[in-house]
Parts: structure tokens; sequence; C-alpha cells
């Protein structure tokens, strides 16, 4: 063979092998973002599942946060009654959207409003951003509220809420609080329940919660204060939350 002609032989087969380096480098550069197109999916023997997060944690470094493989999901606070809206929600979102977890979006039920006005805030802020998850209503306190108004009060939401994603929305509280004054009425909605124990809830007349609030002192590189983490039900997993 020519020496010309082994020259450009040679030389081809450089770019090619140039060629294949650099995509080989770009696969690996996206593959450390986790992919959305699938639920990311439970990972064996893993001790949580996701985390939820509200102002009070500040600037959070979610590419820091993600590198925890275990981590699938994140529930944001978006509003508190008829007119909060927090500060860090839309830029939560969209982080840690970026970043591969599935995100769904939580009001902090007030006893000091009227319950179509914060569902107007709640639905407003949530639809500055995309929504993977069902919302939540989180019901912590009863204020001046009966037993009855208070579940009467959450029906009303939950109901909204339903008619507009055409899903029933999560209903977080604590295992006390929940028993006390939720059960059985809201039984049949998916459950986040709170717990800070290492005995999983356990939910009157025969509920079940899908979610397990398990810590609330949680410490997670990317975040610089305490953290709530959760982890699923054995019975239960991720894909029963999508909205899509």
């Amino acid at each position: 063979m020519k020496p010309m002609a082994m020259k450009w032989i040679k030389l081809i087969w450089l770019v090619l092998v140039l060629g294949i380096v650099v995509v080989m480098a770009a696969c690996s550069s996206q593959g450390s973002r986790r992919d959305r197109r699938d639920v990311p999916q439970r990972r064996d023997g893993a001790l949580i599942d996701g985390i939820d997060v509200s102002s009070h944690q500040g600037d959070i470094n979610w590419e820091k946060v993600t590198a925890n493989d275990d981590i699938r999901f994140a529930y944001i606070k978006a509003t508190e009654g008829e007119t909060y809206q927090s500060p860090h929600y839309a830029d939560n979102v969209g982080q840690a959207q970026r970043y591969g977890l599935l995100v769904g979006s939580y009001h902090y039920l007030s006893t000091k409003s009227p319950i179509v006005q914060q569902y107007d805030n709640f639905v407003r802020t949530m639809g500055t951003v995309r929504q993977d998850l069902i919302p939540m209503i989180d019901v912590e306190d009863r204020g001046n509220w009966s037993r009855s108004q208070l579940i009467d009060s959450v029906s009303l939401l939950a109901g909204m809420l339903e008619r507009h994603y055409g899903r029933k929305p999560m209903i977080y509280s604590t295992m006390d609080f929940y028993n006390q004054n939720l059960s059985p009425q809201f039984n049949k909605y998916p459950l986040y329940i709170g717990r800070y124990s290492s005995t999983q809830p356990t939910i009157s007349w025969e509920g079940e919660y899908t979610i397990w609030q398990f810590s609330e002192d949680g410490i997670m590189a990317g975040i610089n204060v305490y953290v709530d983490m959760a982890r699923f039900h054995p019975d239960h997993d991720l894909p029963e939350l999508l909205l899509r």
C-alpha cells in the first residue's frame, strides 16, 4: 500500500476513535442526571424514598441531594392559608425536576382562612410549574374548629382538588393527630403520615399509610438544616401517585 494511502487510513481511524470517545463522554455526562422518562425504581434495602421541604430549608443544592440514588421524590411546600406563597417554591420545583426527581406540591391548611380562598392560592401557585405527583394537604392543627368543622374543611378542599386534577390528593398529618381528628373519614385517601420512631405508623379503623415520614431531623448533603425524610409502605410505591 502506498504511503499516502496509509496516512489517510490512519487519519480516518483517528477521527473515528475520537468520535467514539466524544459520544461516550456525552453519555456519561447525561447519565449524571437521572432520566425522568421512567419512574425511578425502588432500591432493595433502601431506607429512604423521598423528602419534603419548605422555605425553612433555605437554598437547596439539588444536584447534591440527588447524588443519593435512593431519593426518588420530593414534596415541596407551595402555600399556606389564603395568601402565603413560599419564596423558594418555583426554584425548588424546577431544580429538583432538573436533576431527575418527581415532585409534588403541598399546602399547609390554615384554620383562620376560608377554604375556597386557600384552594385558589394553592392551585394558582401550583399552576406556575409542572406537577408530577398528586397535590398534598398538610393538616396539623385544629385551631378553634371542632373535629367536624375540620373534617368538613378538609373534605371541601380535597374535593375541589380532586375535581381540578382528577385524582384524590394526599393527606399529610402526624399519626396521633390523624387518628384523633381525621380517621376514618380520609382512610381511602393516600396518606403521608409522620411518626418519628423506628415503628411504622398505625392508622385507626383499618387504615393504611402510603408514605411514612419517619424523621424530621434528617441530615443530607445539599441541605444545610434538618430535613424531613420519608419512605413508602411496602405495599405502595411511586407510580400510584403520578398525575400523568
